[in-house]
């Protein structure tokens, strides 16, 4: 069996509904901690949180870091889809890397923001860890 196969079959399971639900649920459990954190953050377009793409900047607003932090993020998505809609493997990890890197740069400021040391962004790569973190940065003293 090779990986095609393999990530077909792990994508169907995964749409078959139940992955849907969960997706759905940390969707929502993001958009509302970034929302308290963008708030607590003094940053303008803290309501902007729901909106797909347009949360990349609220992140790099609430990071209080430049322009140029949104557009890496954006650039790092747009390859990516890119990569995942030609199949190109090696083109999509090097984009998660690059992205990845700078995810972590942006939550890393954002624990700083908050009064938490900024080793904690790396926290954002580990699935479950993440939305902890999220909640300890949006409800966390």
């Amino acid at each position: 069996m090779d990986l095609s196969t393999i990530l077909y079959r792990v994508w169907i399971a995964y749409s078959a509904g139940w992955g849907l639900w969960v997706s759905a649920g940390m969707y929502v459990w993001f958009c509302i901690c970034l929302m308290v954190i963008a708030r607590k953050g003094n940053t303008n377009l803290w309501w902007a949180g729901w909106i797909p793409i347009v949360n990349l900047h609220v992140v790099c607003a609430a990071a209080k870091a430049s322009r140029i932090c949104f557009w890496q993020l954006l650039i790092a998505a747009v390859a990516l889809f890119a990569g995942i809609v030609l199949w190109m493997p090696l083109w999509i990890l090097v984009w998660m890397v690059l992205g990845g890197i700078v995810w972590v740069v942006t939550w890393g400021r954002i624990c700083h923001d908050r009064g938490y040391a900024p080793a904690l962004g790396v926290l954002v790569l580990v699935p479950v860890l993440n939305l902890v973190l999220f909640g300890l940065l949006a409800f966390g003293d």
